[in-house]
C-alpha cells in the first residue's frame, strides 16, 4: 500500500472503510477497546508497540491502536460480505430519521428486551453499549421492558435520543456518561440508585433508574 492514496472514508455502522486507490479497502473493526489515534508525523509513544497500522501523509499520521479486525480487501470482496449487508439502518446516517428507527424496530421479534435490540447491529448498526443505556434513560424508557409492549411515540423518544446522543459524541469527541457504570449512585434526574445487570445472550450491562424510567416489574429489580 505505500504511495497509494486514499480516496474515500466511510462508515457503516461500527465498520470503518478506508478506501484507496487500485480498488483496495482497509476494513477496520475496533471492537471494545481498539482506537484511532491522529497525530503529528513523526511522533513516537509508547503505544506504539499496540500498533496494527500508520497511515502517514505529510504532516499527520493515522495510528489504529488494539482492536478486534484489520483486514485489507478488494472492493468486490466488501460487496459480498454478508455481515456489511446484513446490517441495519446506521443511526449516523445523513438520511436516518425516526420513522426509519422505528420500522426497524418493529421489523425484529417483538418479544426482545428493547436494550437486546438495539444492540443488534442488523437492527440498528453504530449503537454501542453505553449509547444504548443512555439513550433509554435520557427517553425515560426502561431497557427491559419488550418491544411489542412500546407504543410508537415510546419508540420515537429512544430513537431520537439514541440519535442526538451519537452525533453529539461525534461533534464533540465526548462520550455521555449520566448512567452508564454508576451502578448504586444516585440517579442525575430522581436520586434513586442506578441498576446494573447483564442483559441478552452476550450478557452486556446494562444500566438504568428503575425509578424514573418507566419500568414494568422485570426492571424493578
Amino acid at each position: 500500500m505505500r504511495g497509494s492514496r486514499l480516496t474515500r472514508a466511510q462508515a457503516r455502522g461500527k465498520h470503518l472503510l478506508l478506501h484507496f486507490e487500485g480498488k483496495l479497502v482497509l476494513h477496520s473493526h475496533l471492537g471494545m477497546r481498539g482506537l484511532w489515534r491522529v497525530r503529528p508525523a513523526g511522533a513516537t509513544s509508547a503505544e506504539d508497540r499496540r500498533a496494527w497500522i500508520v497511515i502517514s501523509v505529510a504532516g499527520a499520521e493515522a495510528v489504529e491502536l488494539d482492536g478486534s479486525q484489520l483486514m485489507l480487501r478488494t472492493e468486490s470482496e466488501l460487496r459480498s460480505d454478508p455481515r456489511l449487508r446484513l446490517l441495519g439502518p446506521d443511526v449516523l446516517d445523513p438520511g436516518f430519521d425516526a420513522s426509519t428507527g422505528i420500522a426497524s424496530l418493529r421489523g425484529t421479534n417483538q418479544s426482545r428486551q428493547l436494550g437486546e435490540a438495539l444492540l443488534d447491529q442488523r437492527v440498528l448498526s453504530g449503537i454501542g453499549n453505553i449509547y444504548k443505556c443512555e439513550a433509554c434513560w435520557s427517553a425515560r424508557i426502561d431497557p427491559w421492558r419488550l418491544l411489542g409492549d412500546l407504543d410508537e411515540d415510546e419508540l420515537r423518544r429512544v430513537v431520537i435520543e439514541v440519535a442526538a446522543l451519537m452525533r453529539y459524541g461525534v461533534e464533540t469527541g465526548r462520550i455521555p456518561r449520566a448512567i452508564y457504570r454508576r451502578a448504586g449512585q444516585p440517579c442525575p434526574r430522581c436520586g434513586a440508585a442506578i441498576q446494573a445487570r447483564g442483559q441478552g445472550d452476550a450478557n452486556r450491562t446494562t444500566y438504568w433508574c428503575g425509578s424514573c424510567q418507566r419500568g414494568n416489574a422485570l426492571g424493578a429489580g
